[in-house]
């Protein structure tokens, strides 16, 4: 049996589009002011790749993570459940009510799935995508990765979903982006509390699990063989 798409956890993030200062969030401030804690300490892990000397450090307090980057918060959940991706999205609207002045211009709920052994059937569309280019290279070379990106507004046009598959090294990743422009500190609180029709960082994870079951099986393998 195929282990099929399964949703890879590390990539699960809340991102909040905006101008961030690094040295006022800094962990004693979000224990503080988003956990609603008097004390406690945090890990920090900074970047290994290469090039990474100059990315942002990430704070590990526990029961997130985050990290502070100059257009943009990134906070990531401690374990991937529900009731966690709920209280990532309560510490957020804690910590924008501390900053009623903070510039930001979007809210985005990022999820990321990968298939390490793809059935070929899930290939052709790859290979449709990349068919002309193929047909019109010279000889010697041959086709290695290729990705194709969708985009979605709702029936609202509140929010945007942009989707991007990637086949590379005989690996299909898909990766789902919900995106929701914001003008004030007030209107990314609605999106974060699910109001006003906005839709919770839940919601959108059970449309992108809807999707990549339909289309690839999930986690099981291929459900509809």
């Amino acid at each position: 049996m195929r282990i099929g798409m399964n949703i890879a956890p590390e990539e699960t993030s809340l991102v909040i589009a905006g101008a961030w200062n690094a040295a006022i969030l800094t962990p004693a401030w979000v224990i503080k002011y988003g956990l609603l804690k008097d004390g406690g300490t945090a890990q920090v892990f900074f970047p290994t790749a290469p090039g990474a000397i100059f990315q942002a450090p990430r704070f590990n307090l526990g029961d997130l993570s985050f990290t502070v980057l100059p257009n943009a918060l990134v906070l990531l959940p401690s374990e991937h459940k529900a009731e966690h991706l709920s209280f990532l999205e309560e510490v957020a609207a804690r910590m924008l009510s501390a900053l009623p002045h903070t510039p930001v211009t979007g809210v985005g709920h990022n999820f990321e799935y990968r298939d390490h052994d793809p059935s070929s059937r899930y290939l052709k569309v790859f290979t449709d995508s990349r068919q002309d280019l193929a047909d019109e290279m010279p000889l010697g070379w041959e086709a290695t990765a290729a990705a194709v990106a969708s985009s979605f507004k709702n029936a609202s046009r509140k929010a945007l979903v942009n989707i991007q598959r990637q086949l590379d090294g005989g690996m299909i990743t898909m990766k789902f982006n919900f995106h929701c422009d914001v003008t004030s500190v007030d209107r990314a609180v609605e999106v974060l509390e699910g109001k006003d029709g906005y839709a919770r960082m839940t919601q959108n994870l059970e449309t992108a699990e809807h999707l990549v079951n339909t289309l690839y099986g999930g986690p099981q393998g291929d459900q509809h063989n």
